[in-house]
C-alpha cells in the first residue's frame, strides 16, 4: 500500500500577508498615538471615536486577510 498524496497544498497569498502586516501597523499606530495627543483639537469624544474607527478598520482588515490567506492552486 502506497499512500501517495496527489493534492497540491494551498498556496500562501502574499497580498494577504502584506495586508495583515499593514493592518497590524495601523492598529499599533492607533494605540500608541493616543498618549502623544495631550490636547486633542476636537475634544475627547472626537479623539475616542477616531481611534475606535481606526481600530475597527484594522480589525475588519485582519479578518478579511486571514480568511483569504491561502489560495487554491490552479
Amino acid at each position: 500500500m502506497s499512500a501517495t498524496n496527489t493534492e497540491q497544498p494551498a498556496v500562501l497569498n502574499t497580498r494577504s500577508v502584506v495586508g495583515l502586516a499593514v493592518c497590524a501597523v495601523i492598529a499599533l499606530v492607533g494605540i500608541f498615538v493616543i498618549p502623544t495627543l495631550r490636547e486633542p483639537a476636537g475634544g475627547f469624544n472626537t479623539l475616542f471615536w477616531t481611534m475606535a474607527a481606526l481600530e475597527l478598520l484594522a480589525m475588519v482588515g485582519v479578518v478579511y486577510f486571514v480568511l483569504n490567506l491561502h489560495e487554491e492552486p490552479s
